[in-house]
């Protein structure tokens, strides 16, 4: 990682202020908030409410870097890091307390206030560095103002909640646990360390939050895997992340964590496969700013730090997850590989020295003005080669530089056994859908390699142990050239390699599974041929959820070729006058005679499925699909029964009919006769192609009749003119509106030769 390359975009800004917009969490910008209460007493308010149930106290307003919002909620945060004596304690600012509000996508704001870090970097440094192995927030600093009065410098990290959940792991409607015990002080036992209890909601409830409506029993469950049934907990845990998770904490001595005493900190997931995944929170006592490992080890000073056991808690069964996967040959030497990949990545040479300098130079005005600041001047401008005292409480802070050049060396030594080499992996077939790919790689100092791969983004990995017999695509036994294969039946699939010996590990490339290579499958661009809208329902009461567990509106898209199909320039909209008014956009595609399932539902976002930036109308509405801005289908329906959809019989082809069972992402639930399905279409055209005329066939005695090129001109506009003379059009593909007596209205295309 070049770090000094990070902030090449905050020496333009210094110049050229106009070079970007800012974004709330760059790392390289300070934000401004400004909070407004009516009141002036305010902290007592806030204290009186930290002391009772923590609610929030209303602020008229919050202005967060020049954008304002009415009545949000703000209130003090924090355990050890909020005092009722303290001038400056953490926020938690909610925008939406009030009003549905947002900015940039968040709507909580977190604020820490640096207690116990004389530096006041390791939060944003730490989360920086967390980043480039897993998921986890980001962080940056903001300058506060309460009444237009200076509150401080502060931390502002992104808070871990469902829209952080989504946006992560594309799923949100699951059970979702925050694990920090309501108490540090002795009563808390082991913390939340995932020790088993039995299956009673009522010994957990002090130690873990499920946040989400439900979860109890699938949280107890997991518990029960890790501890009594590892067999099944290595089936439902993204135990890689697990363990980057355990091995970050160790190399950073991040001690308030789920490896310390308290065994706190952390968030889990169950996403929608059923797989649990950790998300590391609050790093403001990362880099040895808590000292108490709890166990068999005493409290750490910072000499100790330097070489806290690399496996530390590895024998002592009060931390299960380390004692489980610790002790496990096949996980412990990946831990040991993610812990080198860690180290060698940013303190080996002290790579993280230009980053923690540039970011300590670019608030040192900002804490040397801070009226309320927890540590002083002197001492912040030392707190990266030296040890510095302890302020309002706070334990010493050790000097960043030395914690970490001692912790380098100390570990450089414990990890010195030579791994696998591995080369970068190659590619060895066709790339069709539905083909067999090989992978090969050049593999030495190994007795084990293995492929992990993955047809879609949103999947878990697959394992699979490669060979190097000559019988897998490998070339000749034992030529240390090994290979496997696996069906490629998606448009992109990802994997990686992994490599042990009688000692360590390796993976390739080194930040898997965080980061890997992709193949990509063989596709063409969708064409106004290959694509119909085969369904669609505007009034979704309990027939399908999305990620969110929102019954919403959809639309499927219906692939009938047999092709993997692009389709960056296929649109959606609701709006007669913007065809392009919702873009798939690139990375998008469709599988041969895939249903995909497109969410009408105004988020304009991509998780499991794509989402539009529009909702379905139910009476008199309109929805079009487009190429390229040119209209491939239109149609404007009246009101849809709930929980029954629009759609064609036969798929792909036929004319649409109102369904009594919606079939989402399935082939239409279409009766062998028509007496269960109610006809949307009572007109016919033909001949289509034609030459010198159109003729319109209705039951309907009143049949308004419109012509709009692809332009969206309007040609024609007649009222009950069944014959349409064609002698003045061009060639081309038009469209033809036709509504009836009742307001139906229903459209075509037609091919004028």
């Amino acid at each position: 990682m070049n770090y000094a390359s990070l902030f090449f975009g905050f020496i333009l800004l210094v110049f050229l202020p106009t070079a970007k917009a800012q974004e709330f969490y760059d790392l390289d910008e300070i934000q401004t908030i400004r909070i407004y209460f009516s009141s002036s007493n305010w902290k007592q308010q806030m204290d009186t409410a930290k002391a009772g149930e923590e609610g929030y106290t209303l602020a008229d307003s919050v202005i967060l870097n020049q954008k304002r919002f009415l009545n949000c909620g703000v209130k003090f945060k924090g355990n050890s890091t909020y005092s009722v004596n303290r001038n400056k304690n953490p926020l938690h600012i909610k925008l939406d307390f009030v009003n549905s509000a947002d900015y940039q996508g968040y709507d909580d704001i977190k604020l820490s206030n640096g207690w116990s870090d004389n530096s006041m970097i390791r939060e944003p440094l730490a989360y920086f560095i967390l980043r480039q192995y897993m998921n986890a927030p980001k962080s940056n600093f903001a300058k506060v103002y309460i009444n237009n009065a200076y509150y401080g410098l502060m931390q502002n990290t992104e808070d871990i909640d469902k829209r952080f959940v989504i946006k992560n792991y594309l799923s949100s409607y699951n059970t979702f646990v925050k694990c920090n015990p309501e108490s540090i002080g002795g009563s808390i036992g082991n913390g939340s360390n995932l020790e088993f209890l039995g299956f009673n909601k009522a010994s957990y409830t002090s130690k873990y939050d499920v946040e989400s409506d439900t979860g109890w029993s699938a949280f107890m469950d997991l518990l029960h895997s890790i501890n009594q049934d590892f067999e099944r907990f290595e089936q439902i845990v993204d135990i890689d992340k697990v363990i980057w998770m355990l091995a970050f904490n160790n190399v950073l001595v991040n001690l308030d964590s789920y490896s310390g005493s308290f065994r706190q900190n952390y968030f889990l997931y169950q996403n929608h496969h059923g797989i649990w995944i950790p998300t590391i929170w609050d790093l403001n006592m990362c880099f040895g700013g808590f000292a108490t490992p709890g166990g068999i080890t005493s409290v750490l000073t910072p000499a100790t730090m330097q070489t806290m056991p690399f496996n530390l808690h590895r024998n002592e069964s009060g931390w299960p997850l380390i004692f489980k996967l610790l002790n496990e040959p096949y996980y412990y030497k990946m831990y040991l590989a993610h812990m080198r990949t860690i180290l060698n990545e940013n303190f080996v040479q002290g790579q993280f020295k230009d980053l923690a300098n540039q970011l300590h130079q670019m608030i040192d005005q900002e804490v040397k003005n801070d009226p309320n600041s927890l540590v002083a001047h002197d001492q912040f401008s030392r707190a990266l080669t030296e040890n510095t005292p302890g302020y309002n409480g706070a334990p010493a802070s050790p000097g960043l530089f030395p914690l970490m050049d001692g912790r380098a060396n100390y570990l450089r030594n414990v990890l010195s056994s030579t791994p696998p080499a591995i080369e970068t992996p190659l590619v060895n077939s066709a790339r069709s859908f539905m083909s067999t790919v090989t992978i090969s790689a050049r593999v030495t100092n190994a007795t084990k390699v293995f492929l992990f791969y993955r047809n879609k983004l949103s999947d878990s990995f697959i394992k699979l142990e490669m060979k190097d017999d000559g019988m897998h695509g490998d070339g000749m036994a034992n030529d240390q050239i090994y290979a496997e294969s696996f069906l490629l039946n998606s448009a992109t699939a990802q994997y990686y390699v992994y490599a042990e010996n009688t000692n360590t590990g390796q993976f390739m490339p080194e930040r898997a599974a965080h980061e890997f290579y992709s193949i990509d499958a063989i596709t063409r661009s969708a064409t106004a041929e290959d694509l119909a809208i085969n369904e669609y329902q505007s009034s979704n009461n309990d027939i399908i959820y999305n990620e969110k567990a929102n019954f919403a509106d959809w639309i499927e898209i219906y692939n009938k070729s047999s092709d993997i199909l692009s389709l960056e320039e296929i649109s959606l909209s609701d709006d007669p006058s913007k065809n392009k008014k919702w873009n798939f956009g690139a990375g998008q595609y469709i599988l041969p005679n895939e249903y995909k399932l497109v969410w009408a539902d105004d988020e304009n976002a991509n998780y499991l499925d794509p989402h539009t930036n529009f909702k379905l109308g139910n009476n008199d509405a309109f929805l079009s699909m487009s190429h390229s801005g040119k209209i491939i289908y239109a149609n404007t329906y009246g009101s849809i029964p709930s929980n029954k959809s629009l759609g064609r019989c036969p798929d792909g082809t036929g004319r649409f009919f109102i369904l009594d069972r919606a079939t989402p992402r399935e082939k239409n639930a279409c009766a062998t006769d028509n007496e269960n399905l109610q006809d949307i279409l009572s007109v016919k055209i033909f001949p289509n192609p034609a030459t010198s005329f159109l003729s319109i066939e209705s039951e309907d005695p009143f049949l308004q009749t419109e012509i709009i090129d692809l332009a969206g001109k309007t040609l024609v506009n007649k009222t009950d003119q069944r014959t349409i003379p064609l002698q003045d059009f061009d060639s081309g593909i038009f469209l033809i509106k036709t509504t009836d007596s009742s307001g139906r209205a229903s459209w075509f295309k037609f091919l004028k030769l």
